[in-house]
């Protein structure tokens, strides 16, 4: 086989952050974290709403171009349920991603008072805060695929708004828990722009987090049984259309 037919094998093109989807990636993902540093340090008692609608916005501005997945978790659900997103494409948005998070973070704690991380409640375990982060990223991812992959709603015009309420409703629900990041890229961007702090916890977060895009997968592979290996064209994700 053609080591450039090899979906393993990440093409140069891919690790360019200058092509549109990956530069839409990047720049979304550092808009996300850039609201949720600057929001929660400047100690708004509204940042789970400033949070959740702005990926309400940068989801609708970016589906058409990149598929607005703004979170490795997404994308690895995005992957596992099958489609035109492959593991070398994956690989790519993943590090758009971090990059993009990491930036956002750098620039929101410029401007804010305080830099702030991840962390668990004062009163959580850890056992707590990762169930949550788990709980959360599941619904999150599940909600992406069952609005942005399934051909039964194509061309809707919600997708954008079911998945931003999951994040706000999150972050309401178990962010006293967890700290309720539901993504790597804004537990690693937000740890490290910080100087690696609470770095440990970032990983733990990140692994639930992929492990609750993972369960998402399965299960709409359980409830859409007819999707599964269905040939689609364009990038799988927030689109608009939803080109199947």
């Amino acid at each position: 086989q053609n080591c450039k037919d090899n979906k393993y094998i990440i093409p140069k093109e891919n690790i360019n952050m200058t092509t549109p989807k990956n530069s839409m990636e990047l720049v979304g993902t550092a808009v996300l974290v850039f609201t949720i540093q600057t929001s929660i340090s400047n100690g708004s008692s509204l940042a789970p709403l400033a949070i959740g609608t702005i990926l309400m916005s940068i989801v609708f501005a970016g589906g058409p171009i990149s598929g607005a997945h703004y979170n490795p978790a997404v994308s690895f659900a995005v992957t596992l349920r099958g489609g035109e997103l492959t593991w070398a494409e994956m690989t790519s948005y993943w590090i758009a991603q971090i990059i993009g998070g990491f930036i956002g973070a750098l620039i929101g704690g410029f401007i804010s008072p305080t830099s702030v991380v991840v962390s668990m409640g004062s009163d959580a375990t850890m056992a707590q805060a990762i169930i949550s982060e788990v709980m959360y990223t599941f619904v999150l991812c599940l909600v992406v695929l069952c609005v942005a992959t399934n051909s039964k709603v194509e061309n809707n015009h919600y997708y954008g708004l079911a998945i931003g309420l999951v994040v706000l409703a999150g972050a309401i629900t178990v962010g006293p828990i967890s700290g309720g990041a539901f993504n790597p890229a804004v537990a690693f961007g937000l740890s490290v722009a910080g100087g690696f702090a609470n770095f440990g916890y970032s990983v733990v977060v990140s692994v639930a987090n992929l492990v609750g895009g993972a369960v998402a997968a399965v299960l709409f592979r359980v409830v859409l049984p007819e999707e599964f290996g269905l040939a689609r064209g364009g990038t799988v994700g927030e689109t608009t259309p939803f080109n199947a």
